[in-house]
């Protein structure tokens, strides 16, 4: 991969007998943290940061936003405002990020709010290491053992839940968490507190305010662009995008739509072709899901070959931030239709909800489960699974619904998406913005739904939804939404 991080809860010498040095652009080392960063954009203001020094080492990764004051040396201002004021620096941060920290012989890796960005351990070499590439770091293990139970999970649902790996040596660092030298746990920033507000007018403008903060990216400026309404809020709210990128054929509803709303913003417009290569699984491919996901979101990697731009953004995770979509509605039933009204299910069925095309399980083929599955019981296991997650998920929320979506935004299973933008290009992803975290967890349920986004994106442009997606008209959400979609199969 072209971006990692890498380390270990020691010093340098333990690092390099796991990893050599010139496998990175910098190296930051105190005896209880050792950190090595790649990326082409380290530097680069709002991306990754290193610093150490007499106070010790700071390492921010990704994306993030830190108040002016940081100035042009962000990691050495964020080591020293750690030093005074311990995890409540983490409010002062804002976007897609690690953050590993080390001082006065103490050390600490932390998520943002909701794991954009996972972080793979292993004590396995009897030092504890840590990193962003799971491959590398199952690498320090002399011997792996697979899980059956992850499998199963990953067979079944598309995904690994919650902290696991498919081997039992390796592990993750906790949703919305922090690992340190001999432990790992949870924060509290990722708790439902609902509370009576404008929905719309706060929405509006945590949006503007988002966009703002990553209109700003050096270089030439590109979209993944669909027919729906998640990626052109950031067609109309960052006007420096010069390329719009859509997957489909040339006739495609969807392409053709995306073309208009190129058209309407003075945008380029490039159709990405259906070659089927998106359905190909090879090691770069392997590498970008960690094995903990599936391969088939990452259906744009023809990109790679035609796009001429150095920033490109996307809308994946829209629709289950902002939009609801894992929060159980009500749906109306007749001649043979189901439509999904705005009310809430009041009384959801919380594994029939999850496995209804939420995750990779489709009731049409249930019969893979008997036809495939070694497990005893398919059913039976895939229930006791999900009750466990969404047991693990009850400390932040009151609310079922809640319930639910905290269990969507941990476990969403179109991360690979994701991971091949950020890994070859300048990539900026908008739901990781605390503003709109911050948002969806004061709103209560019955207004987090696809009619409040669309009352607020209209307050950035009033022309928004000038042209309506293709799903408007009759196509059914089924038919772009496959297996395991929660998040963005199309490009929004």
């Amino acid at each position: 991969m072209r971006k990692e991080l890498f380390g270990v809860f020691d010093d340098r010498a333990a690092f390099e007998r796991l990893r050599s040095p010139e496998a990175f652009d910098r190296i930051c080392s105190t005896d209880a943290l050792t950190v090595g960063v790649r990326d082409p954009h380290l530097g680069v203001p709002s991306r990754s940061a290193a610093y150490d020094g007499p106070e010790g080492v700071c390492v921010l990764w990704g994306e993030a936003y830190l108040p002016d004051e940081a100035g042009s040396t962000p990691a050495r201002w964020l080591l020293r405002r750690y030093v005074e004021e311990g995890t409540d620096v983490l409010d002062r941060l804002n976007g897609s990020y690690l953050l590993a920290v080390a001082h006065d012989g103490e050390a600490a890796v932390y998520t943002d709010p909701i794991r954009s960005w996972e972080c793979f351990y292993t004590d396995a070499p009897g030092v504890r290491a840590f990193g962003t590439d799971a491959t590398r770091v199952c690498e320090t293990v002399s011997t792996l053992s697979m899980s059956r139970d992850s499998l199963l999970e990953l067979a079944h649902l598309s995904i690994v839940l919650d902290d696991r790996t498919l081997f039992e040596e390796v592990e993750r660092t906790p949703f919305d968490g922090a690992l340190f030298e001999s432990d790992a746990g949870s924060l509290d920033r990722f708790v439902y507190r609902p509370q009576e507000f404008d929905y719309v007018d706060e929405l509006a403008a945590r949006l503007q305010r988002a966009l703002e903060r990553r209109a700003t990216l050096p270089g030439r400026k590109g979209l993944l662009l669909g027919a729906g309404y998640d990626s052109r809020t950031l067609l109309a709210g960052i006007p420096a995008i010069e390329q719009c990128y859509t997957v489909g054929t040339e006739s495609s509803p969807e392409v053709q739509v995306a073309r208009k709303l190129s058209e309407q913003y003075g945008v380029d417009h490039c159709t990405l072709p259906v070659d089927g290569s998106h359905f190909e699984v090879d090691i770069d491919t392997v590498r970008y899901t960690n094995g903990i996901g599936e391969s088939i979101h990452i259906h744009q990697r023809g990109i790679d070959q035609v796009a001429d731009v150095d920033v490109l953004y996307h809308g994946w995770a829209i629709d289950s931030l902002l939009k609801g979509f894992f929060i159980p509605r009500r749906r109306l039933g007749a001649f043979g239709k189901s439509i999904r009204l705005s009310s809430l299910d009041e009384d959801p069925d919380p594994i029939e909800f999850l496995t209804e095309r939420r995750l990779g399980v489709m009731p049409e083929c249930e019969h893979l489960l008997e036809d495939c599955s070694v497990a005893d019981d398919p059913e039976e296991f895939l229930r006791g699974r999900l009750e466990r997650e969404l047991d693990r998920c009850r400390h932040r929320c009151e609310r079922p619904h809640d319930l639910l979506n905290a269990f969507g935004m941990k476990n969403l299973p179109s991360r690979s998406f994701r991971m091949h933008l950020a890994d070859q290009y300048l990539e900026s992803f908008l739901c990781a913005d605390r503003g709109l975290i911050e948002w969806h967890l004061r709103t209560p349920p019955e207004h987090r739904n696809t009619e409040t986004f669309l009352a607020a994106i209209q307050r950035i442009d009033p022309e928004l939804l000038r042209y309506r997606p293709p799903t408007a008209r009759g196509r059914t959400r089924c038919s772009t939404r496959s297996k395991g979609s929660s998040g963005a199969t199309s490009t929004g």
